[in-house]
């Protein structure tokens, strides 16, 4: 379904310049008029750039302190940046490494350019979770997936060595869970840095996921799609409005399926914001052909299939998700900041996994949207 809504004509938004660095799965949080975007593939690197200059540029800051991790989470309060958890490489001294699942936390000061740990850890898994402060107090948390587990599947991996049987096995075992199996966060997690304390704001109303697109307007959250399990995505959205610790949930429209596709396959990884008070959903990752085989008793639903990345971009138009336009090219895992009247997407993982160094706004003309690139 293509979107046809009206011919009103609007200003052309700004262009922006590439980030110094390709990055995909990182970090990124925008401060008032500045964005900071970091981490993943850009390694250790953090950039600023001041959206209100008449020339807006980058600016490299102090690197993270710590290693180099994927899928982190930022969010801002009282004018510093938190950062929370991710996924790295853990390097012993014997040169050997271990994939591990951080739980630690850092702070940004941006007027001093300093980054601090923070003696805290999250209480659940947070790779794989989305995160925002929208009073500027509390930093809220939503998905991610079961530490244990997640752990567990490369320490397996790890002790199968190069017997590929059993390599195979622990694989097999692993992706042949049903989604309820992996035991995913269903709870609303709160930290609240100046009392330095964690505690739990209730239940999802969903099937937990990790790695949906999220979108935020006013009090109001949502949160469109992400995986149910490694490789099978939910095609479902949900919003919830915050209240203080008062949560309140309400079951968006599904997400349509993609043009040329039978059924709605979902989305991991897309970009997500508001132009002109109209939802944008862009990019993305997903296996098509997992829904029809998971609907057919098969819980390893991707085997054999190929991951797929997206350039649709869908707009939630009077109640009804349409096709509203395309990106310049199959995108999903960058960052995505809410602007005064568009979304600025950051980065990004192309066709086949390489990051991407691209910026540029996205923007609805109340008939379809528009990637606004150099």
């Amino acid at each position: 379904m293509a979107c046809a809504v009206s011919t009103n004509s609007f200003a052309a938004p700004t262009t922006y310049p590439d980030i110094p660095v390709a990055i995909k799965n990182g970090a990124g949080v925008k401060v008032g008029n500045k964005i900071y975007a970091g981490l993943g593939s850009a390694g250790k690197a953090w950039f600023s750039m001041d959206l209100s200059e008449p020339q807006p540029k980058w600016t490299q800051l102090a690197d993270f302190p710590d290693g180099p991790r994927d899928q982190s989470i930022a969010a801002a309060v009282g004018g510093k940046i938190y950062v929370f958890g991710g996924a790295g490489e853990l390097k012993h001294a014997d040169n050997s490494k271990d994939m591990v699942l951080y739980d630690d936390v850092y702070s940004f000061d941006p007027a001093q350019n300093k980054w601090e740990k923070v003696l805290s850890r999250s209480p659940l898994g947070l790779l794989g979770a989305v995160g925002v402060s929208l009073d500027g107090n509390q930093i809220l948390f939503f998905g991610g997936v079961n530490k244990a587990i997640f752990d567990g599947y490369f320490s397996d991996l790890k002790s199968a060595g190069t017997d590929e049987k059993q390599k195979a096995i622990v694989t097999n075992n692993y992706f042949g869970k049903r989604p309820q199996d992996y035991l995913f966060s269903t709870d609303v997690l709160s930290y609240t840095p100046s009392e330095n304390a964690w505690k739990t704001l209730g239940k999802v109303v969903y099937p937990p996921t990790a790695g949906p697109a999220m979108a935020v307007r006013n009090n109001d959250i949502t949160l469109v799609n992400g995986e149910l399990k490694p490789g099978l995505r939910s095609y479902q959205v949900h919003s919830v409005a915050i209240h203080g610790d008062k949560v309140q949930w309400k079951i968006e429209p599904e997400l349509i399926a993609a043009a040329g596709q039978p059924q709605p396959e979902g989305l991991a990884g897309a970009f997500s914001g508001y132009s002109k008070n109209v939802l944008l959903v862009a990019g993305g990752a997903n296996f098509p052909g997992a829904w029809n085989q998971y609907r057919q008793g098969q819980n390893y639903a991707h085997r054999g299939l190929n991951k797929t990345w997206h350039d649709d971009i869908y707009a939630l138009v009077n109640g009804k998700w349409c096709l509203a336009g395309h990106l310049p090219e199959n995108l999903g895992y960058g960052l995505s900041f809410q602007l005064d009247d568009g979304v600025l997407l950051v980065g990004g993982e192309k066709q086949g996994g390489q990051a991407s160094t691209s910026v540029f706004e996205l923007t609805w003309d109340g008939k379809s949207a528009h990637p606004v690139t150099k």
